[in-house]
């Protein structure tokens, strides 16, 4: 199973693939891909606004796991 960065965050152009043999390990890859390569998105939030981003983020990455499985 593969997800494309740039699908997540289209227009971002960040060419990161994350790859799995599940949607959990697709999703764990790629969510910590985005806490690692683009955690300048975070900067200056606050821990309400960051988890708000997370579970958005989240579900967001699950439902492009599933359109895809």
């Amino acid at each position: 199973m593969q997800l494309a960065c740039d699908s997540v965050v289209p227009g971002l152009g960040c060419e990161y693939v994350a790859t799995g043999h599940s949607a959990d390990a697709t999703h764990a890859a790629m969510t910590a891909h985005g806490g690692d390569a683009h955690a300048n998105l975070m900067e200056g939030k606050t821990d309400a606004e960051m988890m708000e981003m997370k579970t958005q983020m989240d579900a967001h990455i699950r439902q492009l796991i599933d359109q895809h499985d």
